[in-house]
């Protein structure tokens, strides 16, 4: 993980660590009040779930290029993950006012529909303010699935061609209108679809993650902290008040409220009818709703993997009256890498050289389940997984895959007794997914199962819902 500086602090016995469902921890703070987050899963392929135990905040999801309402038309944002405000800021460390917009459109009052909560200027969510350096280390990198909107079906990786579809419809205006909303206990068979593998640190959940909360709890609602009141004063003036009241103006902190999860909101799988600028949500116990990305402004609800290998506990039971507070044992200083869910413990950290960035053969391989051998006498590694032989020479910028050869960027080379490839070779060798975190100084290597999903759900709404879009 880079090099290690020990984190000085008290702990609670070793053996007293726990990661069951149900558990509180407390890390971080935000608005100056600690954050409470619950386990909800310690099952899934990145290991333990943690979800602000209550929704912390609320933002809009995304914004468009220009004010709400421009000549009487909405201007909406993007459904797209991967561009939206809201990803971006709960990544960035970067301090108010820095915090790089994906699209170029900070999240400004004038481009939120009846905005109290613009965050244009705010400081990233995993800044210093709120999450210390250690606080950080407890914070896997991980990469997930990510459902696609129906306009970025290219990008899928999991061999699906359809969108997900959160409410179905069927018909038309002329004819008999039908309708199939999903609900929270339909998501185990329901949510499939194109998606495509996507890194965070911070994130909010899809279906998959609520879906387990639902199973573990029956509950998936979410009530506010304190500091997330609605604010007092009135909204900003926008021209769109002139055409309705917001959905609510405040919100007690004895209600389950509305809170935005990660996947697109789609309700028909044609352009005519589909809805690229929402987001599915999350309302009373276990509602189920969209909500275009920039007309509301919703709970944040923001999750995160445990690194259980660098976690510390200094006090608590891990209750929700008693959370457990937690801290890591060490800092990260250098490049750290994370490999199918796992923080890996390197000897030899990565090196950035003629920027590239160089990380050690053995342990990335061996994490994918290759066996690595070294031939001191040829200066070259061996890998061997399945059917795939690599070979790599040092000071030699031609990787041998299968005796196909593959021109690096750069030669591998040997570094304090260890060698040492560019990313690329990685990904090239084992067919992984590569990915460098550059705010969080992170690299993250990915080999995901194939997803498969059921062959026996397969409704009749469902069939006609897709006739002919696989023609």
């Amino acid at each position: 993980m880079g090099f290690l500086v020990t984190a000085p602090c008290a702990a609670v016995a070793e053996e007293e660590l726990t990661y069951d469902i149900g558990t509180y921890y407390q890390l971080g703070s935000y608005l100056d009040a600690p954050i409470v987050w619950k386990c909800i899963d310690n099952t899934d392929e990145n290991g333990v779930l943690l979800v602000s135990d209550k929704i912390i905040c609320y933002k809009a999801a995304d914004v468009g290029k220009s004010n709400y309402l421009t000549n009487g038309y909405v201007i909406a944002g993007s459904n797209f993950w991967e561009e939206t405000d809201i990803r971006a800021w709960l990544n960035s460390t970067a301090p108010a006012g820095e915090v790089a917009w994906p699209r170029g459109y900070p999240p400004e009052a004038n481009r939120i529909f009846l905005s109290k909560y613009p965050y244009a200027d705010e400081a990233g969510f995993l800044s210093e303010g709120n999450f210390t350096a250690s606080e950080l280390a407890v914070m896997k990198t991980v990469i997930q699935w990510q459902a696609l909107p129906e306009y970025k079906l290219d990008l899928s990786e999991n061999e699906q061609t359809r969108p997900y579809l959160a409410t179905y419809t069927t018909g038309s205006d002329r004819d008999p209108y039908t309708l199939h909303h999903n609900t929270v206990s339909e998501f185990g068979d329901a949510f499939r679809g194109a998606m495509y593998r996507v890194t965070d640190t911070m994130f909010l959940l899809n279906e998959t993650q609520v879906y387990a909360m639902w199973q573990n709890f029956g509950i998936v609602g979410a009530k506010r902290t304190d500091t997330a009141a609605w604010a007092e004063a009135e909204a900003v003036d926008s021209e769109a008040a002139k055409y309705r009241q917001p959905a609510a103006d405040e919100v007690s902190a004895d209600e389950y409220s509305e809170y935005w999860l990660r996947t697109p909101a789609l309700n028909r799988p044609f352009d005519y009818w589909s809805d690229s600028s929402g987001l599915t949500t999350i309302q009373g116990e276990n509602g189920y709703m969209s909500a275009l990305v920039n007309d509301k402004e919703l709970g944040i609800r923001p999750a995160f993997y445990l690194n259980t290998d660098n976690v510390i506990i200094k006090s608590g039971s891990g209750t929700e009256t008693d959370p457990y507070v937690i801290d890591g044992k060490s800092v990260q200083t250098g490049v750290a890498v994370f490999s199918q869910g796992r923080q890996l413990t390197l000897d030899q950290a990565p090196v950035e050289e003629n920027g590239r960035l160089l990380v050690p053969v053995r342990a990335v391989f061996e994490s994918l389940g290759a066996e690595v051998n070294w031939d001191e006498a040829a200066n070259q590694v061996t890998a061997v997984k399945e059917g795939t032989t690599v070979q790599l020479e040092i000071d030699n910028a031609t990787m041998v895959v299968n005796e196909a050869e593959v021109e690096l960027e750069a030669p591998a080379r040997l570094i304090g007794d260890r060698t040492l490839v560019p990313l690329r070779a990685v990904s090239e060798a084992l067919d992984a997914k590569i990915v460098y975190v550059e705010n969080l100084q992170r690299v993250v290597v990915d080999q995901p199962e194939p997803m498969v999903f059921s062959p026996d759900w397969n409704p009749s709404w469902y069939q006609t819902i897709f006739q002919g879009w696989d023609d």
